[in-house]
């Protein structure tokens, strides 16, 4: 289990969320806690990419005009489809600059899709201005610790301080490999019909938490066949196994405000504790369904959120496999 575990990543993730765990605890605004979402999602977008202050601060402020973006969008259902849609092509677009890219498109468009889609449940349209007033100042805070992170590691890097104080002051990210550039037109076919298609499907059916159909989808294109499948059996396997291990935890465990607590802040840390992606995925699922049982709502809901995985999954994977088939038969 020791070896499963990311020790050293977990520890400095720890560390940022710090400050924001203790502004929840001491003021007891729940707000803090959904704002800990921006600051998991900026610090793997540093951390995978290397991102220096300026690309930290660059990044954020993505993720909150996404956000804006789609929760506006959501009062006109076919403007949501198609914003999700533009916000995925963008995000997964980037990997063609290179495949260590991928982290910092999907920390941003997660965040930005699941912060507008919380923020707009009971939630009218006529109040959603005041919403994202009231939620903006706590998202952009959430964005400080990570830009902290990033001036002390990139500022005692001898290459990041050489030049001037402009080029210093520009650069978006610290030396290290983006790994292979390849072609990313075929994935961004595929996320933006996989896309397109769970979030029309989500705003049919009017389905209750569907941001989870539609990033299921979005994160299965992964830009090749392989990965695709191997991410598909991960999230398949972490559902089926997290959510029902998470509503047997929650029935054991007391229904205190320190146990919530505690599922809540371990939810982000399961991005990033865990080596293999589908232990930390089983992981998340067990937490969330762990905390849904813990706030007295049904395992009915537990359940669909895992059922929402599956059908996000199955649409992006159908997605993939029908886009690569298809350009591999007019390539032949």
């Amino acid at each position: 289990m020791h070896a499963e575990i990311d020790a050293p990543r977990l520890r400095r993730t720890v560390i940022v969320l710090l400050p924001l765990l203790l502004a929840a605890l001491v003021t007891g605004d729940e707000r803090w806690l959904s704002a800990l979402v921006v600051t998991i999602s900026c610090f793997i977008a540093f951390d995978s990419a290397s991102l220096a202050p300026t690309g930290v601060l660059l990044h954020g402020l993505v993720v909150l005009i996404g956000f804006l973006a789609l929760f506006f969008a959501l009062r006109v259902p076919v403007v949501f489809v198609l914003g999700c849609a533009v916000l995925a092509a963008i995000t997964t677009g980037i990997t063609r600059f290179g495949s260590g890219l991928r982290s910092l498109g999907s920390f941003t468009f997660v965040p930005a899709l699941y912060l507008a889609c919380e923020a707009a449940e009971n939630c009218p349209p006529e109040m959603f201005p005041q919403r994202a007033a009231q939620l903006l100042p706590y998202f952009c805070a959430a964005i400080l610790p990570v830009l902290v992170a990033s001036l002390v590691v990139h500022f005692r890097n001898k290459s990041f301080r050489g030049g001037g104080i402009l080029a210093r002051l520009t650069r978006l990210r610290g030396d290290g490999d983006l790994g292979e550039r390849r072609l990313a037109g075929e994935a961004v076919v595929a996320v933006v019909l996989a896309v397109s298609i769970a979030a029309a499907l989500v705003e049919w059916l009017r389905l209750d938490h569907g941001q989870w159909v539609v990033w299921s989808a979005a994160s299965i294109v992964t830009g090749d066949i392989v990965t695709a499948r191997r991410k598909l059996r991960d999230r398949f396997g972490g559902a089926l196994v997290g959510v029902p291990a998470g509503i047997v935890l929650g029935f054991a465990l007391p229904h205190a405000t320190i146990a919530y607590l505690l599922m809540t802040i371990a939810i982000p840390l399961t991005f990033v504790a865990f080596r293999r992606y589908w232990v930390g995925f089983g992981a998340r699922c067990a937490c969330i369904a762990c905390a849904l049982v813990l706030t007295g709502q049904s395992m009915i809901i537990a359940e669909e959120r895992a059922l929402n995985v599956l059908l996000g999954g199955a649409i992006g994977a159908s997605c993939v496999f029908g886009i690569h088939a298809m350009a591999r038969s007019m390539r032949a």
